[in-house]
């Protein structure tokens, strides 16, 4: 088991992305995510190549990888979030979220990895990350369902497959008054979900063929809280909570 009871989620802890803004609970929500402590001046940083094409490959299914920037190996995380942000972004063309830099053992561990290292690999050892890259798949649940070490590459079988069975055994967990729908379902009242954008709006009006474009919306919260705007295709998977 990963630490914590059933209907507990690994990520019901504070988490800060790279920027050092509270993490947007709907990056996670309802994903399957896996969790890797990532490092820019490794032996095995170009991982980072392979994890983004699982972004790609899965992203739209529900899954997203969750970088977590350590230094605790050789050092070797050693830059600001700025220039952390620069190289995976220009380097490997990173898209998918990061975490501030964080301790992943030891007295500082952050609560995120002591709920995570309690979860064996397939050998049957739990405890402490041996090494930048480790990497644990977490269900839509938040439950800890695999756990691979540093030199199992990203795109590796094992992974690979671990992470298409829990895409294939679950769906979003369907909270009461939630449906699944595209973007060109969506009225003003509606609050709505975009997984692709890692959003979630309170629709007050949409702007119908967004700069001309008949299969382009915008979804657009004008609220006293936030104004947002969020552009998408008409037929971009939705879940929709219609207004009572």
């Amino acid at each position: 088991m990963c630490g914590v009871s059933a209907d507990t989620s690994v990520f019901d802890v504070d988490l800060v992305a790279l920027d050092g803004s509270p993490l947007d609970p709907a990056t996670l929500r309802d994903k399957v995510v896996l969790v890797v402590n990532v490092a820019s001046k490794c032996g095995l940083t170009p991982q980072y190549e392979g994890l983004e094409e699982l972004q790609k490959r899965y992203g739209d299914r529900g899954f997203t990888v969750l970088g977590a920037p350590c230094n605790q190996f050789a050092g070797q995380e050693p830059g600001t979030p700025e220039e952390i942000a620069t190289f995976c972004s220009a380097t490997y063309g990173v898209t998918f979220p990061l975490l501030e830099r964080l301790d992943v053992n030891g007295q500082s561990r952050h609560p995120l990895f002591t709920r995570l290292t309690a979860h064996p690999d397939a050998e049957g050892r739990a405890g402490d990350v041996e090494w930048n890259f480790e990497k644990f798949l977490v269900s839509r649940s938040g439950q800890v369902i695999g756990r691979f070490r540093p030199r199992t590459a990203p795109t590796d079988e094992a992974v690979t497959s671990a992470i298409e069975a829990a895409l294939d055994a679950s769906t979003p967990s369907g909270e009461q008054g939630w449906e699944k729908g595209v973007a060109a379902d969506v009225r003003p009242g509606d609050r709505v979900r975009v997984p692709a954008r890692d959003v979630e709006l309170q629709v007050t009006r949409i702007d119908p063929a967004f700069f001309g474009n008949d299969a382009m919306v915008a979804l657009i919260e004008d609220t006293p809280s936030r104004w947002l705007k969020v552009p998408a295709q008409v037929d971009t998977e939705v879940e929709i909570q219609r207004a009572s």
